[in-house]
């Protein structure tokens, strides 16, 4: 499971940063001086980003991974992958998964418009594929975690520090972020890299979903209030 070890690394190394840069912030001066630990907390993330793997080595180990299943398939891995989440959502209709397979089917997309246009050779595009596949990927796997949480069946050695309906609310918060990136950023790099214009460029975005990921962004802000609860309730308890 090298991809994946390399997608977890990945993206728990990334979030862990951007939650020391956020603390900073919230913090204002005080979060950059030696009396509050945010500032420790950041010294010490950082380097996470570094070690066992720089992001960049870990975006390229992704990105030519799933370039390989890509190609292989015929392009349908990601097409597969979004409707075995279209299925969970039948069963199981509030963790995400339809949008969570929204992102797979642009990725698949972006994917076959990089093949088309031969943008693979180009590093920075590989980069941006490894980034792109682990967030549609994440959003998969939290999808499948929050649906196992509310059916009973997550892994014994799961965390347990959200319950399953809260597990279900981060998995939907989730899924859109990954969806919006995965959708716009994807049209954003592929018109960026190749020589076609406007007619590729609306081309492109006609293939993509991405009138049914803006959709998705509903009811965002009333999942991230019903979060907040609960985070701000158990900072509450530990305190």
């Amino acid at each position: 499971m090298n991809t994946e070890g390399a997608i977890a690394k990945y993206m728990a190394t990334e979030a862990g940063n951007a939650a020391a840069e956020a603390a900073i912030q919230a913090h204002g001066g005080y979060g950059y001086t030696r009396e509050y630990v945010v500032e420790k907390i950041k010294r010490d993330v950082r380097i996470t980003l570094i070690y066992e793997g720089t992001s960049e080595i870990l975006e390229m180990t992704i990105a030519r991974d799933r370039w390989q299943h890509h190609l292989k398939t015929r392009g349908q891995h990601y097409v597969t992958a979004a409707a075995g989440l279209e299925a969970l959502h039948a069963t199981a209709p509030t963790v995400g998964a339809d949008v969570a397979a929204l992102a797979s089917r642009c990725l698949a997309t972006v994917l076959d418009a990089c093949q088309r246009g031969r943008l693979t050779r180009n590093q920075h595009i590989l980069f941006r594929l490894g980034e792109l596949i682990a967030y549609a990927e994440t959003a998969g796997a939290a999808a499948r975690r929050a649906a196992a949480a509310l059916s009973g069946e997550a892994h014994p050695k799961s965390d347990t520090t959200y319950d399953a309906q809260s597990l279900a609310t981060i998995s939907r918060i989730f899924a859109r972020e990954a969806a919006l990136k995965v959708g716009e950023d994807g049209l954003r790099w592929v018109v960026g890299a190749a020589e076609g214009g406007a007619a590729q460029a609306a081309a492109l975005a006609a293939a993509l979903p991405l009138d049914a990921v803006r959709a998705a962004q509903s009811g965002l802000l009333a999942d991230y209030d019903a979060l907040h609860r609960v985070v701000y309730a158990g900072k509450l308890d530990a305190d």
